[in-house]
């Protein structure tokens, strides 16, 4: 099933990222019956060059919004 979703996402020219993130986003609006999801998700947060010498772990979460119409 993996490599079905992989080469689905790959002739639509989306990352696998993308393609799960629409399943989970169409099954919420279904059974939320809401026209606006907002899903947060966690993103690497060490961008900083005076972070680079640190321990421990930089996440930001970024929020992504799809729209049902």
């Amino acid at each position: 099933f993996l490599e079905e979703l992989k080469a689905f996402s790959k002739a639509q020219d989306v990352t696998l990222f993308m393609t799960l993130m629409a399943g989970i986003n169409t099954l919420l609006h279904k059974y939320s019956g809401q026209n606006d999801i907002i899903v947060g998700t966690p993103i690497a947060g060490r961008e900083h060059p005076d972070l680079e010498n640190q321990l421990g772990l930089y996440l930001n979460t970024l929020a992504i919004r799809t729209r049902f119409e």
